[in-house]
């Protein structure tokens, strides 16, 4: 029991909004009670895990350290910055020196045209069994979680969301604005939880945008 408390600890603090996602899109068939669309998440599931990537070689994840600690001392300056950063960076940054060890099997950073993907396998051993329902225990979501993002009147926004699993799109409904606000409270919360300065990060954010593989990220001059 222990056991499992730990991994579960894990996933909230260095991947929660792939978490969430994950049990959200099983949770949601079951509240709205629609036996067809929770057979239809059930067919998104694998009983086995897929293979990742590997992760960037150590030179890349040094310079991609070098990299995120020169913007993070900018953003401490306050001056108006421009950082841009590739997935492999992203990637390098996320799971260096160690961090977030237990997302290494489950969780890469990639970008495709606008959109910002994680490329995931989540085990659902999570998941409580639900009664005339077929089980989730043992399997995996082995798919992606696509976001577009954007800053409306100096807040973070999803503007698009994107959630495929063993080659099937969920349904439109689970990917509507109530659900996309609760993922972006949760991505504001990790922002928060992972940069040393999330609440300056997200309160001078100006920009956001994928151009040519790069996420660009643009801040305001402080007050």
């Amino acid at each position: 029991m222990n056991r499992r408390g730990s991994r579960c600890d894990g996933f909230c603090l260095g991947g929660c909004l792939v978490f969430l996602l994950a049990a959200a899109l099983i949770c949601g068939g079951v509240l709205w009670g629609a036996y067809s669309t929770y057979q239809g998440v059930y067919q998104m599931t694998s009983p086995h895990p897929q293979t990742l990537d590997p992760l960037p070689p150590a030179a890349k994840e040094r310079a991609a350290r070098l990299k995120w600690e020169a913007f993070e001392k900018s953003l401490v300056l306050g001056g108006k910055t421009e950082f841009r950063f590739s997935a492999d960076d992203l990637n390098a940054w996320f799971f260096s020196d160690g961090k977030n060890a237990d997302l290494v099997p489950h969780l890469r950073f990639k970008t495709n045209a606008d959109w910002i993907i994680a490329d995931v396998s989540i085990p659902l051993d999570f998941m409580a069994e639900v009664p005339t329902f077929p089980s989730v225990r043992g399997r995996f979501f082995n798919g992606d979680i696509a976001a577009r993002l954007a800053v409306e009147k100096n807040e973070l926004k999803i503007t698009g969301l994107d959630v495929v699993g063993n080659g099937r799109r969920l349904p439109w409904l689970f990917t509507g604005q109530g659900y996309r606000n609760t993922v972006q409270g949760t991505l504001e919360q990790a922002i928060r939880t992972r940069f040393p300065d999330g609440d300056t990060f997200l309160s001078r954010l100006d920009s956001i945008r994928v151009e040519n593989g790069e996420i660009v990220v643009s801040f305001r001059a402080a007050n």
